[in-house]
């Protein structure tokens, strides 16, 4: 299954994005196959004011263990995080499972 995690910065998110980026990226890289995209909400400026995740796993509640454990909600750099199940119905790259 796929899921769309969704995290939101606090206001003054971009000292912590910064302080535990490299920690926030090795984590998500550590999925391997089971990260299927990844990047950063930008404001009108360009600069990141949150991050959407789209990651593979076998169930809900995994996805959301997973999530929760990211650095940028364990340090406080998310106001908010949330994880949504999705379906990729176009465009999905030939091949893709979940």
């Amino acid at each position: 299954m796929l899921f769309i995690v969704s995290g939101r910065d606090k206001a003054d998110g971009m000292a912590g994005r910064l302080e535990h980026r490299l920690q926030h990226r090795a984590y998500y890289a550590g999925l391997g196959d089971d990260l299927i995209l990844a990047g950063p909400y930008l404001d009108a400026d360009g600069e990141p004011i949150g991050s959407m995740i789209v990651m593979r796993a076998a169930s809900q509640e995994a996805a959301e263990k997973f999530a929760f454990a990211d650095p940028y909600w364990t340090q406080g750099v998310f106001e908010s995080l949330t994880v949504s199940r999705w379906d990729w119905f176009m465009k999905r790259p030939d091949g893709l499972s979940g």
